[in-house]
C-alpha cells in the first residue's frame, strides 16, 4: 500500500512539470456527436456528424521559479467532417475545408488553464474546438470536489485518480455569456436539461509527461418536466490519442510571461485574452421581413373563435409567435389597428401577450391608451399576460403604471389580480429576480389593500386575491389580520395563507389561526374555519390543538361542518405519515371516540383522486363539496393538478359557490344562509386564480334568468391562447460545441359555463365545459457553425372535461348530483431528427411518429354522490 502512495506522488509530482519545453507532441483528435431520442451513441439510425483532426501541444514558455506554470501552444492540422448517412458516418465537403487555423495559447498553472491567447480572426469553431482540448488538459492532484470554470462554463467537478489516469466528471454547468431571461422557473411548465459529462485521461510520466490518451463521453438530455417523454438526447464522445513528437524551434526563455505575449502578438496582430469558456454566439432563426401580415392572413381561419381549443389554433400560434417576436411597436400596432381582422382580434390580442418582448407589450398599452370604459379586449388581454412562463421585472413596472391610472373596476380587478400572479412567477425565477422589485410590489399591493375604504365591497377582496396569487410569505400576518376579522375577506385571507408553501409559514401563527377556528374575536363562515384547520394540521400542530380540532367532529350542531372536517382531515392523513401518526395515537381516546368523530352523516365532503400517471408525473383529479343543512349547495372547488419531482401544479380549478338561495328553495332550515341570493364560479388555470363570473347577485337578477332562460346558453368564462412553456437552455459540450435546448408550449382554451333553472319543478342543472388543445415542441440544436445537427420533439392533443351539477330542491334534503367526464383522447408524438452542411447544402432527415389513444371515462366521485345521482335520475 505504502509503495502505491509512493508511485502515485512521483506521478502526480511529474504531471506538475507535464509537456516538456519546445518538444510538439502529436496527437489526432475524433468527436462524435448523435442525436437520438434516448441516450447513447449505439444507434440502428444515428444522425449526427463527427470532425476528425490532427492536433499539436507544445509547451513554448515556463516559469523559472514555477515550472509548473506553462504555456501551451494549441496548433488544429487538417480538420475534416463526416456526417450520418444511410450507410453511417462518411466523408462531406463543408466549410471547415477552407477554414484556416492559427496557433492559440493556453496558460496552464498546476494542471489549470488560466488563460488563453487566441486569434478574433479565426473561425469561431476552430476557437472553441481548441478550448475544448484545453480542457482536457485540466487536472488536480489529488481527489476532490471542486467548482471550476472550463470550456463548458462554470461547472461542478469531481477529481479521481488512481495511479497514472485522472478521471474527471463535471455537471450543472452554467456559462456567464447565456442571457439568463429566457429561462422560465423551475417547475411543471418547465424544461429540464440534464448534462454529465466523464473524461478519462491515462497520463505518460516515464521521461517527458504528457497525456496519452483522453476520452471523454457526456449527454445532454432534454425533456418537458410536465411530460418526459418523449425526450431528446445528445451524446458526444471525443478522443485525443498520443501520435509521436518533434521538436520545435521556438521557444520562449528567460521572460516573463507578459513580454512573451507581446512578442507572440507581433506575428499574430488577432491575440486576444480570454478565460476558457467558449465564445457563445446563438443564430436566431429570423423570419423573412414584412411576413407578418401575410402570415396572419393565411392562418386567419386556424384563429377563429371556433377553432379555440384545437390544434388548428395551437400550430397557427406556434408558428406566429417568432415572427411578432422580432417586430417593431410600429408593425404590431398596424396589425392590432387593421379592421379587417376584428374577428380574430382577441386572439391576437393573446399572441402580443405570449410575445413577452418590450415592443409587444408597449404596442398593447398604446393600443388600449386612455382607456375608462370596460373593455373585453383590455381584459382578454390583461388574463393571457398572466400565464406568460417567464415575465420580467419591466412587465411588473409596466403594470404598476397601469394600475396607477385608476382603470375601469373590473379591468382594475384583472389587472390586480395579473401583477399577483406575474410577481409569483417573476419571483420563482432565481436566475434573474431582483428581491427589492418582489419587496417594492408586495408593499404597493398591501398598501392599496389598506387603503380600501369600508363602503368598498369589493376593493378589500380584490387585493386579497392579488396577494393570494402572489403567494409571498411576508404577506402572511396581513392575511392573519384580515382573517380574525370575520366575513367574506376572512375566506379569501385564509386561502392566501394556503397558496403559501406551508414550511414558509411561520409556527407562531398557530395561535391565531387556531383563535379563526374557534370563531374567537368574530363569527367565521364554515369555510374559513375548515381552511384554517388544515393549515394548522399541515404545521403538525402539538397534541393540544390537534385535539381542539378532534373534538369539533363531535359537534352535531352543524353537521355539515363536521362531516366536512373529517373528510379533510382523512384527506390529509392520506398523504403525511406524521399526521396520520399524531391523529390515530389520539382518537380510542375517551373525550374525541373514534367512531363518532369519523361517522358523519352530512352530505359535505372532499376526497383526491388520480386521473392518470405517465413517465413519472401523477395527474390527479380532487373535490371539495361544502352543503348547508338540508342538502343546499354552498361552495363546491373540482381541480386538476400535475405532480412530480419538479413540483406540483393546478392545471384547472373549477369553483361554483352559491349563498342566500335557502328562501328560493323554500328551505327554511338553512336559517344561517340569509344574505342576498349570489351564485357564480371561480376558475383559477396554471396556478392564476380570475375575476370571479358572478351569475346573479340578487332575487330580481335570479328571477330575471329563470323566466327568461338566459343563463340556459353555453356563455363564455375563459377564451384565450396562451403560452404554456417558453423555455431555454445552453449547455456546451466538452469539444466546444454548443447544444441550445428550446422548449415552446401553446395552450388553446375555450371555457364557458350554463345554468338551467325551473322554480316550477324546483331543480336546476349547471354544467361547465373545459376544452383545451395543447402542443408542446422542444428542438435541441448543435451548431458548429460548418455544420447544424438538430432533434425535434412535439406532442399535441385535444380534450374536454365536462363537469355537472344537477341539484333537486323539490323537498328537503335536497339532492345534489355531481358528474365529471372527458371523451377519448388522441395524443401525437412526433420526433424529427436531421443534420445540415450549409455550404453544399447536404441534409439528411429522419421522422418517427405515434399516437397514443385515451379512452373516455366518467370519473368516480364519493358514495354519497353516487347514491344521490342514482335517486335523482331514477326519479326522473
Amino acid at each position: 500500500m505504502t509503495g502505491y502512495r509512493v508511485l502515485l506522488f512521483l506521478a502526480i509530482a511529474a504531471l506538475s512539470s507535464g509537456f516538456e519545453i519546445g518538444t510538439i507532441n502529436k496527437y489526432s483528435y475524433e468527436t462524435k456527436v448523435v442525436v437520438n431520442e434516448k441516450c447513447g451513441l449505439e444507434n440502428d439510425s444515428p444522425v449526427g456528424h463527427s470532425l476528425r483532426a490532427n492536433v499539436h501541444l507544445t509547451a513554448v514558455w515556463e516559469n523559472t521559479e514555477k515550472p509548473s506554470k506553462r504555456l501551451i501552444k494549441i496548433e488544429v492540422l487538417n480538420s475534416k467532417l463526416s456526417v450520418t448517412k444511410k450507410t453511417g458516418f462518411n466523408a462531406n465537403p463543408s466549410e471547415l475545408d477552407k477554414l484556416s487555423s492559427s496557433a492559440s495559447y493556453i496558460l496552464l498553472d498546476d494542471g489549470t488553464p488560466k488563460t488563453i491567447w487566441d486569434d478574433s480572426n479565426e473561425h469561431l469553431s476552430l476557437r472553441n474546438l481548441k478550448r475544448g482540448i484545453a480542457s482536457l488538459l485540466q487536472y488536480r492532484k489529488e481527489n476532490q470536489d471542486a467548482r471550476e470554470i472550463d470550456v463548458s462554463g462554470e461547472c461542478d467537478v469531481i477529481y479521481q485518480i488512481e495511479g497514472k489516469n485522472i478521471r474527471r466528471r463535471k455537471g450543472n454547468c452554467a456559462h456567464s455569456q447565456f442571457d439568463k431571461t429566457f429561462s422560465q422557473p423551475f417547475g411543471i411548465r418547465s424544461a429540464s436539461a440534464a448534462h454529465q459529462s466523464t473524461t478519462d485521461c491515462e497520463w505518460n510520466t516515464e521521461k517527458n509527461p504528457t497525456v496519452s490518451k483522453c476520452t471523454s463521453t457526456e449527454y445532454v438530455k432534454l425533456f418537458s418536466n410536465a411530460w418526459h417523454r418523449p425526450s431528446l438526447c445528445v451524446d458526444d464522445k471525443s478522443e485525443l490519442i498520443f501520435e509521436g513528437t518533434e521538436k520545435e524551434k521556438k521557444i520562449y526563455e528567460n521572460k516573463e510571461i507578459e513580454s512573451v505575449i507581446e512578442e507572440l502578438k507581433k506575428s499574430q496582430s488577432g491575440l486576444e485574452e480570454n478565460n476558457l469558456e467558449i465564445i457563445l454566439v446563438l443564430k436566431e432563426e429570423q423570419p423573412k421581413k414584412r411576413q407578418l401580415k401575410p402570415t396572419i392572413t393565411r392562418l386567419e381561419k386556424d384563429l377563429t373563435i371556433k377553432n379555440l381549443a384545437t390544434l388548428k389554433s395551437v400550430k397557427a400560434f406556434y408558428k406566429l409567435l417568432p415572427m411578432i417576436r422580432t417586430s417593431s411597436t410600429e408593425e404590431i400596432l398596424q396589425v392590432l389597428k387593421n379592421d379587417k381582422w376584428e374577428n380574430i382580434k382577441p386572439q391576437l390580442f393573446d399572441l402580443v401577450s405570449a410575445c413577452a418582448t418590450k415592443s409587444c407589450l408597449k404596442a398593447a398599452f398604446e393600443f388600449f391608451e386612455g382607456e375608462k370604459e370596460f373593455n373585453k379586449l383590455l381584459e382578454r388581454f390583461l388574463i393571457s399576460l398572466s400565464i406568460l412562463p417567464r415575465p420580467t421585472a419591466a412587465f411588473i413596472k409596466e403594470l404598476r403604471d397601469f394600475l396607477e391610472k385608476d382603470p375601469e373596476e373590473y379591468i382594475q380587478t384583472t389587472a390586480l389580480m395579473t401583477l399577483g400572479t406575474i410577481l409569483k412567477t417573476y419571483a420563482e425565477n432565481s436566475a434573474i429576480v431582483d428581491p427589492k422589485v418582489v419587496e417594492d410590489t408586495r408593499i404597493f399591493l398591501e398598501k392599496g389593500l389598506k387603503k380600501c375604504s369600508k363602503d368598498s365591497e369589493f376593493c378589500t377582496l380584490n387585493y386579497l386575491r392579488s396577494l393570494r396569487n402572489a403567494a409571498r410569505p411576508r404577506s402572511a400576518p396581513l392575511f392573519l389580520e384580515y382573517a380574525a376579522k370575520g366575513g367574506k375577506d376572512a375566506l379569501e385571507a385564509v386561502l392566501g395563507l394556503k397558496n403559501i408553501p406551508i414550511h414558509l409559514l411561520p409556527r407562531e401563527n398557530q395561535a391565531q389561526l387556531l383563535k379563526i377556528f374557534n370563531e374567537i374575536g368574530a363569527s367565521q363562515d364554515r369555510s374559513t374555519r375548515a381552511v384554517a384547520a388544515e393549515l394548522l394540521l399541515k404545521q403538525h400542530p402539538s397534541t393540544d390543538v390537534l385535539k381542539n380540532i378532534l373534538k369539533a367532529l363531535l359537534d352535531q350542531n352543524d353537521e355539515e361542518f363536521s362531516t366536512f372536517l373529517a373528510s379533510k382531515i382523512m384527506n390529509l392523513i392520506s398523504e403525511d405519515q406524521v399526521l396520520r401518526s399524531n391523529i390515530l395515537k389520539l382518537l380510542p381516546e375517551k373525550d374525541i371516540n373514534y367512531y363518532d368523530a369519523l361517522a358523519q352523516n352530512g352530505q359535505s365532503s372532499l376526497f383526491r383522486r388520480p386521473m392518470v400517471s405517465v413517465e413519472g408525473t401523477n395527474v390527479t383529479y380532487g373535490l371539495e363539496m361544502e352543503s348547508l343543512k338540508g342538502g343546499l349547495l354552498k361552495r363546491t372547488v373540482f381541480d386538476v393538478s400535475f405532480e412530480n419531482r419538479a413540483g406540483d401544479s393546478s392545471l384547472l380549478s373549477v369553483g361554483l359557490f352559491a349563498s342566500g338561495l335557502a328562501s328560493v328553495a323554500g328551505d327554511s332550515s338553512a336559517s344561517d344562509d340569509d344574505s342576498s341570493p349570489t351564485a357564480g364560479m371561480n376558475l383559477g388555470f396554471l396556478d392564476s386564480y380570475l375575476r370571479p363570473y358572478v351569475f346573479f347577485r340578487s332575487t330580481s337578477e335570479l328571477m330575471g334568468h329563470a323566466w327568461a332562460g338566459t343563463a340556459s346558453e353555453q356563455t363564455p368564462v375563459l377564451q384565450c391562447i396562451l403560452a404554456f412553456s417558453d423555455d431555454e437552455k445552453v449547455i456546451v459540450l466538452s469539444n466546444g460545441m454548443t447544444v441550445r435546448g428550446q422548449m415552446r408550449g401553446v395552450l388553446s382554451v375555450d371555457a364557458s359555463a350554463s345554468a338551467q333553472i325551473s322554480l316550477w319543478n324546483r331543480n336546476s342543472k349547471s354544467l361547465v365545459k373545459n376544452e383545451g388543445a395543447l402542443l408542446v415542441r422542444g428542438v435541441v440544436t448543435v451548431d458548429a457553425g460548418f455544420v447544424v445537427s438538430r432533434g425535434t420533439i412535439q406532442f399535441s392533443g385535444q380534450s374536454s372535461i365536462d363537469f355537472k351539477v344537477d341539484l333537486d330542491f323539490y323537498k328537503s334534503p335536497f339532492t345534489t348530483c355531481l358528474q365529471m367526464d372527458h371523451p377519448d383522447i388522441s395524443v401525437n408524438f412526433d420526433v424529427f431528427r436531421s443534420v445540415n452542411v450549409p455550404e453544399v447544402k447536404f441534409e439528411l432527415k429522419r421522422t418517427k411518429k405515434r399516437t397514443i389513444s385515451i379512452p373516455g371515462r366518467s370519473f368516480a366521485f364519493n358514495e354519497k354522490n353516487n347514491g344521490m345521482c342514482q335517486r335523482l335520475y331514477s326519479d326522473s
